[in-house]
Formats: structure tokens, sequence, C-alpha cells
């Protein structure tokens, strides 16, 4: 039974990496709508999808989050940074930039580690050490080589970084805790909705049915692959989801180079693979410290 149990929990977490890994092809579907009327259809339909779901299943804590102060001001921020890296995100989509998108998810667990460090005062070994100075490094190569600093990358991991930072300190469940953000954003949607249908610029007025579906759906992808990954961590140890986590990642490199003819050439290729380097030294210390505990 508890083999089944762990079966089942790979094949969750691997659903959720691959799902967000693919996701750079559906929002591209959706290119031909401004990026902030995409982030607005987000919130809205991710609201209205956890609701229900919420509803339907009994597990809606959001007067138990409201009333505890501590909770209620850590999701304020939260909401804050979700906003921010699904903002980013899409606009690196819609800008050709998924390469660098994929670079931001690479990084963010080294982030993860350093703001571990420099935030909680955990303890930095030389193995990790060498991790963070080997990223650094390949950052500054990049941007000198390639003349671009990687500003997608950084938002992207460490808005996420601070976002799991945050969701550490407290102790509601992933789903709940998505509704209460997405709760908090709703009103600042609804009001650019209001501003687009005020200025008739709103893009439903002129959208097909397919574009139109694949905008509601928006809420289904948000929360599927979350919902996958909150069962798949229940029954997998923490180790295992570190390997997965560079899944995502992978996929949309791959996407952003053979789909979409991002460039990726030499500089790249040098800076990626001490980066790859990076994680394999960064996943060694994890296994290395898992052992000793």
């Amino acid at each position: 039974m508890k083999e089944k149990q762990s079966i089942k929990g790979y094949r969750y977490v691997l659903q959720a990496f691959l799902m967000w890994g693919v996701l750079a092809i559906y929002w591209k579907s959706l290119k031909h709508i401004g990026e902030w009327e995409l982030l607005s259809h987000r919130v809205i339909w991710s609201f209205i999808m956890l609701t229900i779901y919420l509803g339907i299943t009994k597990k809606n804590q959001f007067k138990q989050i409201w009333r505890n102060k501590k909770n209620r001001y850590a999701l304020l921020s939260t909401s804050i940074l979700i906003g921010i890296n699904w903002g980013v995100f899409i606009y690196a989509v819609n800008a050709d930039k998924i390469v660098q998108a994929g670079l931001g998810y690479y990084i963010t667990p080294l982030v993860n580690m350093f703001l571990g460090i420099t935030i909680l005062k955990e303890k930095l070994t030389k193995t990790k050490t060498l991790a963070l100075t080997m990223v650094t490094g390949a950052i500054l190569f990049l941007t000198l080589k390639v003349g671009e600093f990687p500003y997608i990358s950084f938002i992207l991991a460490f808005s996420f970084g601070f976002y799991g930072l945050v969701k550490k300190t407290i102790k509601v469940d992933n789903l709940p805790s998505l509704a209460f953000e997405t709760t908090l954003l709703l009103p600042l949607a609804i009001a650019y909705q209001g501003f687009l249908w005020s200025n008739a610029d709103s893009s439903l007025n002129h959208l097909d049915l397919q574009s139109i579906f694949l905008l509601i759906g928006t809420g289904i992808i948000t929360i599927l692959p979350l919902y996958w990954f909150t069962k798949g961590a229940r029954k997998v140890n923490l180790t295992t989801v570190g390997f997965f986590q560079y899944v995502a990642p992978t996929i949309m490199l791959l996407i952003g180079i053979f789909v979409y003819n991002e460039p990726f050439e030499s500089n790249h290729i040098i800076a990626f693979a001490i980066i790859w380097s990076a994680i394999a030294i960064y996943v060694y210390a994890l296994i290395v410290e898992k052992r000793k505990k």
C-alpha cells in the first residue's frame, strides 16, 4: 500500500511539473491579448474556479485566514508577489523570452538557498557556496557576453523565492491560501476589466470562441498543477521533489529553442552548462544533508 501511494505521489508531482513546463505554449496561443488583460483574466478565473472547488470540498478557510492577523498580512504580501510572478511570466512568453523564463526557474532553488542564508541565517556549507558562486559567475558571463542582464530570470526567481519564504511562516494549505491571494487581487483585476470595457478596448468584444474558452481555462491551468503538486508532495520525500522541479524549466528551455526559435548560442550554452553543474552540486549537497539526518 505504501509503495502504491509513493508511485501515485511521483505521478502527481511529475504531472504538475510537466504542465508547468508546457504552459508557455498555452500563453503563446493568447499572444494577441495584452499581458495586463491576460493577468486580470487569470486572477478572475482562478478565483472563480478555486471558489467552486473549495465550496464543493468544503475546504474554504477564508474566515480563519482573515481572523488571523499574521496569516492575513502574510498572504497580502504573497498575493503581490504571485501577481508579479504571473505577470512577468506572461510578458516573457509574449516577448519571446521563454529561455530567460526557464533560466529564472532553474536558479529559483539557489535563490531560495541564498534567502535562507541571508534572512533565516541558515548555515552555508562549502558545497552550497560553490554552487552559488558558479551561478553568480554564469549570470555575469551571460550579461557581459550577450549584452543583456537576464532581468526576467531574476524577477521570476526572486518573486517566487520570497513567495515561498513568506509561505513558510504560515500554516495554511496551498489551495485555500491561493484562493485568499486571488481574492485580494480580484478588485484590481475587475477594475482593469472595467477600464477596458469603458474604453471599448476589451478583447472579449472581438474574440473568437476558442480564445474565450482559453481565457476561461487560465483558471484551470493555474489550479490543476498546484492541486497535483499538493497531492503528490505529501506522498514523496522533499529530495525527490527537488529533482522533479527541474523538469519544468527544462521543458521551457526546449520549447523556447526548438518550438519558437529563440536565440541560444555558444555563450548561452556555456552559461547554462555552468548553471546545470551548479544545480548538480546543489542537489548533491541536499542528498548528503539528508543522509546525515
